[in-house]
């Protein structure tokens, strides 16, 4: 019996001097992969839209289905026409099937009723926004509009990746090496980047053809 709590008191602590051990092997490996700094870099850009959308809807009610296809080509053309008068191109100008729909209704005021939808695509942005707001002229033509919306986007963020992402790695790599300095040491290099999402928004309610880019990355520094 003797010689068996002896053995268990050796076999303990064998055990406590290889787990030593190990724990000196890890803290060594961490010690050699070094200290770091995570750090975040932001980098914001104002840009125009290079590409407007642009869209119209008007409804068209009638108990004659020969009378109501007749309005509806009649608001067609009179649209067309105020927007080749301001200066866009047929290949600009795109209309939507008629959404027509019969109301079986005894009491309704008109059997047929339809929904109809004409857009702008174009890059002429400045034109699209100005002529947005001049669409008064078609009430006085006798088309009633029930949407009246403008969309910018801005689809050659290519363009400006590289110059956004490289201002962000040095605005974290700045803020990296204050820190380095607070603490004593020295920034080395990354080794581990997240390069975020590019975020893109309206500049300002007033101004929607212009986009604020936003870009946050993370990074990790070595501190030497």
């Amino acid at each position: 019996m003797e010689t068996t709590k002896r053995s268990g008191k050796i076999f303990i602590s064998v055990a406590i001097v290889v787990m030593a051990f190990i724990g000196l092997v890890a803290a060594k490996n961490f010690s050699d992969q070094g200290a770091y700094v995570e750090v975040k870099g932001l980098s914001e850009k104002i840009v125009k839209s290079d590409t407007a959308i642009w869209s119209m809807n008007f409804e068209v009610k009638s108990n004659s289905i020969d009378a109501l296809y007749g309005d509806i080509e009649k608001n067609l053309v009179t649209i067309k026409t105020f927007l080749k008068n301001k200066g866009f191109e047929d290949a600009e100008i795109n209309v939507a099937p008629a959404n027509i729909y019969q109301d079986t209704y005894k009491d309704a005021a008109f059997r047929y009723n339809s929904t109809n939808q004409i857009s702008v695509y174009t890059n002429k942005v400045d034109l699209a926004k100005k002529s947005s707001s001049e669409t008064l002229m078609l009430v006085k033509s006798g088309v009633v509009l029930t949407q009246n919306s403008i969309a910018f986007n801005f689809s050659d963020l290519n363009s400006v990746k590289p110059d956004m992402l490289a201002e962000a790695i040095k605005n974290a790599r700045d803020t990296a090496a204050q820190f380095a300095t607070n603490s004593g040491s020295k920034v080395g290099g990354i080794v581990r980047g997240n390069q975020g999402v590019f975020d893109i928004v309206d500049k300002d309610p007033g101004s929607p053809e212009y986009k604020k880019i936003r870009l946050v990355s993370t990074l990790r520094f070595l501190l030497k």
